[in-house]
């Protein structure tokens, strides 16, 4: 059993959470904001804009130009990390301790004050525009571009991918309008972890930290969960110089706070994401050798999940093996999980967690993820116990309630000619040209 080192937990008058925890064990500090806010409240056809606002933060400050921004922190040896999720937003660095009095103001002025260069946002767009039209050669990124779309639709905020003509959309006054309307301390939340102490924030950092003004922004869009699907669709993704046929396939589940989540964490490590154990990977690589890998994982946000299986074989073998796919997910659904099985995936979501939390900069992650996500601390101290107390019972309960679906969602790149009536067994087939926009 896990015990988090003591935290000191403050609210702030401008609506900003802080943890603090302290250890001296090693010279390091790692800090960390968590604004709850991201992918899914990009403008419509202005997605990627909460991407292109982070990493524009990261380029200097209203007294530091990029080049002195990044030569500030490249002296101190501190590495800036980030990341932008559907309904959150990361920024932190990750120093040594003796640094932090020279880049504490220094990374506040970047979240308050930042510089917003225009020759710095082209820059970043060129580079997501390169990595998009990259995509289109690219047959796992083709199936991964559609399939979200043709499962959420655009109306809901996991359907609107970044598009080469939504980046190019934006301009700064798009990233100071989103800055202006989310990026502010109000249900924030800020950690730090590594070696320093209460009276040094109290003393040094919290002026910063209470100067931080907040503003009147816009709620952030959270992703309502989605409804079973009422029919099979199959797209094509027309691709002419394929050799091996890559696809997704999948449907909805409910989200993180579902009162069985672990119990259907458990139930997909044992379908398809407990690599070489698991029922998808023995079935069709192990025995039938039809493809390298297989895995199936579940993509969860507050409210909304998506459970995907996603592998790749010979273009004249596709429709045998999603054929098998869905047998084994059939048979899983009716028979359930053995005991060996569950005691497996229970065996690895518990070594899993505890890796999770290997180095004071994990543990500073693995706050605010506990706040995203509203959970108390005791949530992973306990987290031993909880999943040794779901029974087999449970799990099968969970499978039958949200592995059971009649109808899936399939992205397929393939040739439409050679594929498109042997697919038509499944569902509705429609193809679209790989250049085209999903």
């Amino acid at each position: 059993m896990y015990s988090f080192p003591k935290i000191a937990e403050r609210k702030l008058d401008n609506g900003l959470t802080v943890l603090l925890m302290p250890d001296h064990e090693q010279q390091g500090l790692t800090i960390g904001l968590q604004i709850p806010v991201g992918e899914f409240s990009d403008p419509v056809s202005y997605e990627g804009t909460a991407e292109l606002t982070v990493g524009l933060l990261q380029k200097g400050t209203a007294s530091l130009s990029s080049e002195q921004f990044a030569l500030k922190l490249e002296q101190t040896g501190t590495s800036l990390f980030s990341e932008t999720g559907d309904e959150h937003l990361v920024l932190g660095c990750k120093m040594l301790s003796r640094h932090a009095v020279t880049i504490m103001p220094v990374f506040w002025e970047m979240l308050c004050s930042p510089r917003f260069d225009n020759k710095e946002l082209m820059r970043l767009k060129r580079e997501l525009v390169t990595a998009l039209m990259a995509e289109y050669s690219d047959p796992n990124a083709l199936a991964n571009k559609h399939f979200f779309p043709l499962l959420c639709g655009k109306d809901h905020p996991a359907g609107r991918l970044h598009t080469i003509k939504s980046i190019q959309r934006i301009n700064l006054a798009c990233i100071r309008s989103f800055y202006d309307a989310y990026v502010h301390p109000a249900q924030s939340v800020f950690v730090a972890a590594g070696d320093f102490t209460i009276k040094e924030f109290d003393e040094g950092w919290l002026p910063l930290f209470s100067a931080w003004k907040n503003r009147q922004g816009r709620p952030p869009i959270i992703g309502r969960p989605l409804p079973p699907l009422a029919e099979t669709a199959v797209r094509i993704i027309d691709k002419k110089d394929i050799t091996q046929t890559p696809f997704i396939i999948g449907h909805p589940v409910p989200g993180e706070l579902a009162q069985d989540r672990n119990a259907l964490a458990l139930a997909n490590y044992i379908l398809g994401g407990g690599n070489f154990s698991s029922r998808l990977m023995e079935r069709i690589r192990s025995n039938q050798g039809k493809t390298y890998g297989i895995s199936s994982q579940l993509m969860c946000n507050r409210q909304s999940g998506i459970f995907m299986i996603s592998t790749a074989t010979q273009t004249a073998q596709t429709t045998e093996v999603i054929a098998t796919i869905l047998d084994v997910y059939r048979e899983f659904s009716v028979n359930g999980v053995t005991d060996e099985e569950l005691h497996r995936a229970k065996e690895f979501a518990v070594g899993n967690m505890a890796f999770q939390l290997e180095g004071i900069g994990n543990i500073a992650e693995k706050l605010l993820w506990l706040k995203l996500y509203g959970r108390e601390i005791d949530y992973i101290e306990r987290f031993d116990e909880v999943i040794s107390s779901i029974s087999k019972a449970s799990v099968n309960e969970a499978i039958r309630a949200h592995f059971s679906s009649a109808h899936f969602v399939m992205a397929v790149v393939a040739r439409d000619k050679e594929v498109r009536s042997q697919l038509s067994r499944f569902g509705k087939v429609t193809a679209v040209h790989s250049r085209a926009a999903p």
